[in-house]
Formats: structure tokens, C-alpha cells, sequence
């Protein structure tokens, strides 16, 4: 990308970013909540530093996540350190290093579906000397096979085994994907709200203290408007994804 055509791409981004986070002003207020209140996580997933940096620059905004753990121990030594890392894309065990290692302000891991990588990461955080972690565990809302996460069933045990037998993990809530193509129906965030119900019943938490990450580009104000404390925006802000075009 030519730098006038980065400085043009980083421009929208921004301007986009805006616009975004009005959206999510509105949406907050017809749930009654206000805009501190819902994290905005924006979504580089594929796009250059150059664009998370011009919405760095431009807006102030410092939550920013990647679905790849390449992508993210590339670009996050390149970005101010106060950036807070979300990591929300499907992570093996064997990566687990890599990521806590090369991102020191990595803030969240979104996706915790087993307790094989729950205890891994507690071994690598413990390991590593970090402070504990913030996690979500993921919930398979829609029933696809296609999709990770624990079913509904067993959200409850996996929150429980993070939050007692973790002890380098901070439990902070559920997080859904939705549907194959990434939307969500109402339903599939109606499952994640009793979900979180039936886990602070038995943790004894408020729901308060127990986030809910759900809502992407396409259908990110619904769950707001659903209870929805943690939105994961990509393509809305920075543009289509850009994939590297395979040979024939």
C-alpha cells in the first residue's frame, strides 16, 4: 500500500471508528446503560498497523483484538503498550507461550473452551510470572459443529473449574460467536444471558462482575441491546478482510 493510500485507509478507519462507537452510544442508551459501560474491541484481523495505529492516533481508542496468535505477536510489539489485546480466535495449547510471551499487554483471552487450554494457560501465566489473566469462556450457542465452544450444558463447569482450580486465571465472564456466517439471533444471545444466570447462581458472582461478549460487525446494536458488555467490530471499522490470494 502506497503511504497515501495507507493515509487515506487510516483516515476511514478512523472516521469509521466514530461512527461506530455512536452507534454503540445509542444502542447502550436504549438498554439503559451508557457507553462506559460496553467495551468496544475493534478487530485488525488481517489489516496493517498502520490502520490500528491511525485509530489509535485519532480517537484515543486502546481495545483492540486479533483471531490469529501470528497476527497478534507481529503487530503488538510495533504499537504503544497501552493498547489492552484481546485475543479471540480459536487458541491451541501449544501456541499458548508464544501469545503470553510476546504480548505482554494482552488483557482478555475471549475463546476458553476446554479445560485443556484453561489449565494451560494458567501454567504459562504462572510460569511466565505475569499477572493473572482475564478469560471468557466461550459457549457454542448456535449447536454448529463448525463453531467452538462448550455446549450450554457445560458452561457452568467450565466457569466453575476456571474460577476455583486456575488460580493464574481471572474468570470474567461468557463469550458466543452466533451463527456460521458470524451474525447471531436473538436466541443464540438470549442462551448466552441465561447462561451467565445459571454460572452466577452457582458462583456466587453478580452479574455485574460477569461480562457478556457477544455482537459483531453485522449485529452488533441487537446484542447490546440484549445485555451485551463486550462488542467485537472488524470489518464495520477497518474494511473487508484482506486474505493472501492463493495460486492455482
Amino acid at each position: 500500500m502506497s503511504a497515501p493510500a495507507a493515509m487515506e485507509a487510516g483516515m476511514a478507519a478512523a472516521v469509521a471508528m466514530g461512527e461506530v462507537m455512536a452507534r454503540v452510544k445509542q444502542a447502550a442508551e436504549r438498554s439503559g446503560r451508557s457507553l462506559s459501560q460496553v467495551r468496544v474491541v475493534a478487530v485488525s484481523k488481517t489489516k496493517p498497523v498502520s490502520l490500528i495505529k491511525a485509530v489509535y492516533d485519532s480517537t484515543g481508542h486502546r481495545f483492540f483484538g486479533e483471531n490469529y496468535v501470528q497476527e497478534m505477536i507481529e503487530k503488538a510489539p510495533q504499537l504503544p503498550e497501552d493498547i489492552e489485546w484481546h485475543f479471540i480466535g480459536n487458541l491451541q495449547s501449544n501456541k499458548a507461550k508464544a501469545l503470553l510471551s510476546g504480548v505482554p499487554n494482552l488483557y482478555m483471552v475471549e475463546s476458553v473452551d476446554d479445560e485443556k487450554i484453561a489449565n494451560h494457560l494458567d501454567r504459562v501465566v504462572g510460569s511466565l510470572g505475569r499477572k493473572p489473566l482475564k478469560v471468557l469462556v466461550q459457549v457454542n450457542t448456535s449447536g454448529e459443529e463448525s463453531k467452538f465452544g462448550v455446549e450450554p450444558s457445560s458452561c457452568v463447569e467450565l466457569a466453575k473449574h476456571v474460577k476455583l482450580g486456575c488460580s493464574n486465571l481471572i474468570f470474567s465472564g461468557l463469550m458466543t460467536i452466533g451463527m456460521l456466517d458470524y451474525s447471531s439471533t436473538p436466541e443464540n444471545f438470549q442462551m448466552l444471558f441465561d447462561c451467565r444466570k445459571k454460572v452466577c447462581a452457582e458462583l456466587g458472582m453478580a452479574e455485574e462482575e460477569c461480562e457478556l461478549s457477544m455482537g459483531m460487525s453485522a449485529d452488533f446494536e441487537q446484542a447490546i441491546e440484549m445485555g451485551s458488555t463486550n462488542v467485537r467490530i472488524g470489518s464495520t471499522i477497518f474494511g473487508a478482510r484482506e486474505y493472501p490470494k492463493k495460486n492455482k
